[in-house]
């Protein structure tokens, strides 16, 4: 019984020991309350400062349920191409309401994804059409992804969920490209 207790007691010291240090599973942990704004112009030049990778550009709200489904899914792509791929992902949360916010922040603690996560300036009509004409056009539903080359040419545009398997079959190839 003493071994346990010495075992637990060394487990607890160094779980605190790492927490200290920064190191273990919540060291990523960020003030998501506080997401930066974007434009349609800011995606433009996000989109522009990835070439070289595949952008996966993608605008979910949390309350899209399809969007909870995508989400995790977008996550394991960011991670298991993080060398030639750029998730860009953009909550279409109404940044002056405040109950949204909130529920935005709670949500991406609870994920915490390996990409940043901006928030839409507006979500007025305006925003849709300078985003995108078709999403405007197509009743700005969400979720809505668009997939570029590493050359910031756009390869793909879905106003709908993805799987995995759907976003790799789009992603993978553009790797091979010039």
């Amino acid at each position: 019984m003493k071994s346990f207790a010495r075992v637990m007691l060394l487990a607890l010291g160094v779980a605190c020991l790492l927490s200290l240090t920064g190191r273990g599973t919540h060291a990523q942990s960020s003030n998501y309350a506080d997401l930066k704004a974007v434009s349609p112009q800011d995606i433009k030049d996000l989109i522009a400062a990835n070439k070289g990778k595949v952008v996966f550009l993608n605008f979910f709200a949390t309350y899209c349920v399809p969007c909870h489904t995508e989400f995790p899914d977008i996550e394991k792509l960011q991670s298991k191409y993080k060398d030639q791929l750029q998730v860009i992902e953009v909550s279409m949360n109404d940044k002056t309401d405040s109950a949204e916010k909130a529920e935005l922040a709670k949500y991406l603690q609870e994920q915490k994804p390996p990409f940043t996560v901006y928030i839409a300036s507006s979500t007025d009509d305006d925003y849709y059409k300078s985003v995108d004409p078709r999403w405007a056009a197509q009743g700005e539903g969400l979720p809505m992804t668009t997939i570029y080359e590493k050359d910031g040419k756009e390869a793909h545009f879905y106003q709908k969920a993805l799987s995995l398997a759907d976003m790799e079959h789009d992603v993978t190839p553009l790797f091979a490209a010039k």
